[in-house]
């Protein structure tokens, strides 16, 4: 395995080896109408929402709501698709055959953000994109949360980019792509909070006003489809703010704890003997237990890995807690870090405050935002090492096993 990976040409026979295979498996995938994130949403998502794309050829508006509660650009899209295959699963095939797209510019834009890096190791790393079941589902059913996450990471690319090479033209190429991944899921509109606060500390009062001026007139079609439509706006809403954050601080753990164990990993003798980290411990954990005492989420309805394992294997919440408390522990490392990741943290944990939370929603979008836009070291601590990216695979591949054989035998819904 170290003679694997000293060798350059062995790294980049293996990167280019995992990205076609990986590819590969999303067509096997296809055969066998994969669905290993939701246990059937997908496949339900694509089925109930096909009266919206056949309506959408006849008529450029038609509200959403009957059939979904996110915004329509997807569905425009596909219903434009449509006619050239007159068939849905052709349909299907060709937009999967398309989702390659997300890992190639998750490359491209790791080798722009992490320049010192090994390029052979970012491209070996894009590559477990494609074993996420979120993706590999959305991929696999033409699902706008693949449309929505591919915009976003455009949107992404220009905002890294502009990070290296001050250009204002790259600022609204930004936005403009990050206004389509909002036309396609509503909740990417909570980014553009974190644009803007990083444009405002940047920019001068000229460019940010003209800036303003062009995300208004960006939002406009939205303030229409909003009147016309209003319940875009609420969706699943919750005002049970312990559950989102319980939930979503546990779903936010599963992402995060790989790379904290490996920055545990690098600085293990003297980790456990800084104060503040003892500090956080005993806040996250008083915080979770306080806002346990108002959480009533049904654990059936999504929560995310962690919840459905709590409840699989141990028939408590207890293990769910944990990964709350580890996942607010993080968070809060972030913040000590970098005052700034404040805002994106909330968003995260407060973004999806709904009374059913999957985890379906943070995949990959959470992995875009830690890798791109919060400020942390240890995204740096994590390509320090080879043994890291193994660990890392083995940790994605686990999950993909495991949501496969939930997708196959039904297991959070006949056991649970």
């Amino acid at each position: 395995m170290n003679k694997l990976f000293a060798d350059e040409d062995n790294k980049a026979i293996l990167g280019k080896f995992l990205f076609i295979s990986f590819y590969i498996s999303l067509f096997i995938g296809f055969y066998f109408n994969e669905d290993s994130s939701g246990s059937g949403g997908f496949i339900a998502d694509f089925n109930n929402t096909w009266g919206y794309v056949i309506a959408l050829q006849n008529k450029l508006f038609v509200l959403p709501s009957e059939w979904v509660l996110h915004t329509p650009l997807h569905f425009l899209i596909i219903s434009k698709f449509y006619p050239f295959f007159e068939s849905k699963y052709l349909l299907r095939l060709f937009y999967c055959s398309l989702c390659f797209l997300i890992p190639l510019i998750f490359y491209r834009t790791l080798r722009i953000k992490f320049s010192t890096v090994n390029k052979n190791l970012l491209l070996i790393f894009s590559c477990s994109i494609f074993l996420l079941p979120a993706f590999r589902s959305g991929a696999i059913w033409a699902n706008d949360h693949i449309t929505a996450s591919f915009f976003f990471l455009v949107s992404l690319y220009y905002f890294v980019k502009w990070e290296k090479k001050r250009d204002i033209r790259l600022i609204y190429l930004q936005c403009f792509f990050l206004a389509l991944a909002v036309y396609t899921r509503q909740y990417y509109a909570t980014i553009f909070f974190y644009y803007f606060f990083v444009y405002y500390k940047n920019l001068n009062f000229k460019f940010f006003f003209f800036i303003s001026s062009f995300v208004f007139l960006l939002s406009l079609p939205g303030f229409f489809l909003v009147y016309y439509d209003p319940i875009l706006l609420s969706t699943t809403f919750d005002s049970n703010l312990s559950n989102t954050i319980l939930v979503s601080s546990s779903i936010l753990s599963f992402y995060l704890l790989p790379f904290y164990f490996f920055k545990i990993l690098k600085d293990k003798e003297k980790f456990f003997l800084k104060k503040e980290f003892y500090m956080m411990l005993i806040f996250s954990f008083i915080f979770i237990i306080i806002l346990f005492n108002f959480y009533n989420y049904n654990y059936k309805t999504g929560g995310g890995f962690f919840i459905k394992l709590s409840y699989l294997i141990f028939n408590n919440a207890y293990f769910f807690l944990l990964t709350s408390i580890s996942g607010i522990l993080i968070l809060l490392s972030l913040i000590r870090e970098d005052k700034s990741n404040i805002i994106l943290v909330t968003i995260m944990l407060l973004g999806f405050p709904a009374y059913m939370i999957f985890q379906k929603y943070f995949e990959p979008m959470f992995l875009f935002i830690l890798f791109f836009l919060i400020k942390t070291n240890l995204i740096n601590n994590f390509f320090i090492s080879y043994k890291n990216l193994i660990l890392y695979y083995c940790y994605i591949l686990f999950y993909l096993l495991s949501a496969i054989i939930n997708d196959y035998l039904d297991l959070t819904k006949t056991v649970l």
